[in-house]
């Protein structure tokens, strides 16, 4: 029995894994369930606009569990929980700003604590492999991660990730983690898909996340995700 539904943002509810517009059909196809399971976001966003992203798009408030910062802070019930060590890595960020040419602050950047995001026109997987090096000559590599989630890239402490985050909310919920759905598109959700009974992927999900889900859509995006909560949630 499914007791709880998270979903990713970025790539997951939005028209696609190339613009932060949210799929109106995803949207619409949340509101039609949220009387009838409890709905939750888990996301790389700050906070701040997690919280406001759960009531636009129509999520009850302070029922409705959410996880920011690649699972760094959970929220529930009004209860905010900081689950990562503090390694201060908006001060690696300014520092590697001035390393490397291109390389800036996203519009979160401010409002954020432990998993702080950066940009630069680079290929994601090159700006990757650009930072840890970097990370290695500060002889950080050992206990800063370095990913990108196709919108930005992401400095968070190595023991962080989402999956820890997924256990502890199901931990204070009450409930198994085999009860729980989780769909996303991305690598930064590769390791939910080992910890929840129902590990979804949408269909322009990267290809290492489609390998280990228990689910592959066949429809993008916001498109994937209400065909889901529509035609497969009400047979699980």
């Amino acid at each position: 029995m499914v007791k709880l539904i998270l979903l990713d943002i970025d790539g997951t509810l939005t028209r696609d894994r190339n613009t932060e517009a949210l799929d109106p059909d995803a949207i619409a196809a949340i509101q039609e369930i949220v009387n009838n399971y409890v709905v939750g976001l888990v996301t790389g966003n700050a906070l701040i606009v997690t919280q406001a992203l759960s009531r636009y798009i129509g999520l009850p408030r302070g029922g409705s569990p959410l996880i920011a910062e690649n699972g760094c802070i959970v929220d529930y019930k009004g209860d905010v929980r900081e689950l990562c060590e503090d390694l201060n890595l908006k001060e690696v960020a300014l520092r590697l700003m001035k390393l490397i040419p291109g390389l800036r602050p996203t519009y979160q950047f401010n409002y954020r604590k432990f998993d702080i995001t950066l940009w630069a026109p680079r290929d994601p997987y090159e700006l990757v492999n650009i930072v840890s090096e970097e990370l290695r000559r500060m002889n950080l590599d050992g206990k800063v991660r370095v990913s990108h989630s196709g919108y930005a890239l992401h400095l968070q402490p190595i023991n962080s990730s989402k999956a820890v985050a997924v256990k502890y909310l199901c931990d204070i919920m009450g409930i198994s983690c085999n009860e729980v759905v989780y769909i996303g598109d991305s690598d930064t959700d590769v390791d939910v898909m080992g910890v929840v009974g129902y590990g979804v992927a949408v269909s322009n999900a990267t290809d290492e996340l489609k390998r280990r889900a228990k689910i592959v859509l066949s429809k993008p995006s916001g498109k994937g995700v209400a065909d889901f909560l529509r035609n497969y949630l009400p047979r699980l």
